[in-house]
């Protein structure tokens, strides 16, 4: 099968970047490497069948930083980041695809959180817009450096995720996750209001900081009518230092959930035991936390509100049992969503005339 046909055949695109900066050393291997990339990544609106793009970036805490400069644009001077050389080539080869074809999945793994502006971009836009699957994991601050690295981070959550990656009209949106692996959602704030997702079937949060102004828990709500699954992966609520009594807790949301979420037949509640995209380490208890403080990055989660977390639990057990028993109720008259351990669907792909058969083809480093 020449590439053309290969090209005509490939629904699913995956990109995995495993820590290479060690090979990557040599100036002319490096320059080699990105045009390896660009070439095959700008040509993708070839793929005429393509309904899957999975991207996913270095997990790790990186050696070097971002670099952004004093004028909050970003510093590849001097010695830059690997990682950030390795996302911005890819996206942006991937963006001037004139033609993609419309995508069903898109999954965007371990974005730095800077503000690109390919973000603001019409092709970033329309590739967006029309997507039914969403998944979305951003580096914390810590992934940032120079003098304006935490305002452009802040910029990054409060501005450019509400606004270039959740506002265009995503109708078709049915599965969104959004992880980040510092506590957002109360400083830099998160806010989702005015966001409406009519098909939107299962959301999945991931470090997202629920607080008293309820921005988050209004948004899940506002979809109580089609939400199915629901998965809250340490998400905890913020209490504001030195650690008082939490002005909304858990079992008030809870309790709101348990009234307002009619459809939900699937929810789960993780803790993860350190925060760090690389850190996928799960307790076995289920919690809803409390932190006091928005900079916890390498701390262990969940170590504030113990007491607190005493007068939630019976609100948890209410809400979980009104899910489980409308689980059983429908469970004979359809089937039940896929479990928040299950990737997003991939196509296969079918060639030769072997169906359900799929294949890696690697990128080998020049």
């Amino acid at each position: 099968m020449d590439c053309d046909k290969l090209a005509q055949t490939v629904e699913t695109i995956v990109f995995r970047w495993s820590d290479a900066s060690s090979n990557l050393e040599d100036p002319a291997e490096r320059k080699a490497t990105y045009i390896a990339l660009i070439k095959v990544f700008a040509q993708l609106h070839k793929f005429a069948g393509l309904k899957n793009v999975e991207l996913s970036f270095s997990a790790g805490l990186e050696a070097r930083p971002f670099m952004v400069d004093e004028n909050g644009d970003p510093d590849f001077a001097g010695n830059p980041s690997e990682a950030g050389l390795i996302q911005s080539t890819i996206m942006q080869s991937l963006l001037r695809n004139a033609n993609l074809p419309h995508l069903m999945s898109l999954s965007l793994s371990n974005l730095i959180g800077f503000p690109f502006p390919y973000y603001e971009s019409s092709a970033f836009s329309a590739m967006i817009s029309s997507v039914e699957h969403l998944r979305l994991s951003f580096h914390g601050r810590h992934s940032l450096g120079g003098p304006r690295g935490a305002e452009v981070w802040d910029w990054m959550w409060q501005e450019t995720i509400p606004i270039r990656f959740l506002r265009p009209p995503q109708p078709s949106l049915t599965s969104l996750s959004l992880t980040s692996d510092q506590p957002v959602g109360c400083s830099p704030r998160l806010d989702l209001s005015g966001l409406f997702f009519p098909a939107l079937r299962r959301l999945e949060l991931g470090g997202i900081m629920f607080d008293d102004h309820c921005r988050i828990e209004d948004f899940i709500v506002r979809h109580g009518k089609t939400l199915a699954a629901l998965t809250l992966d340490s998400c905890p609520m913020y209490i504001r230092p030195p650690g008082e009594m939490p002005t909304r807790p858990w079992h008030a949301v809870c309790d709101r959930f348990t009234e307002s979420l009619e459809a939900l037949v699937d929810l789960q509640i993780y803790l993860r035991t350190g925060w760090g995209l690389h850190d996928l380490g799960r307790s076995d208890e289920v919690r809803l936390t409390y932190e006091v403080t928005i900079s916890v990055y390498g701390n262990s989660r969940g170590e504030s509100g113990f007491a607190v977390e005493a007068l939630d639990r019976p609100a948890i057990d209410r809400l979980f049992t009104t899910v489980q028993e409308r689980r059983n109720k429908h469970a004979v008259m359809s089937p039940p969503p896929r479990s928040s351990g299950e990737q997003m669907p991939r196509a296969t792909l079918e060639a030769a005339g072997v169906a359900s058969q799929s294949f890696t083809v690697p990128i080998h480093w020049i």
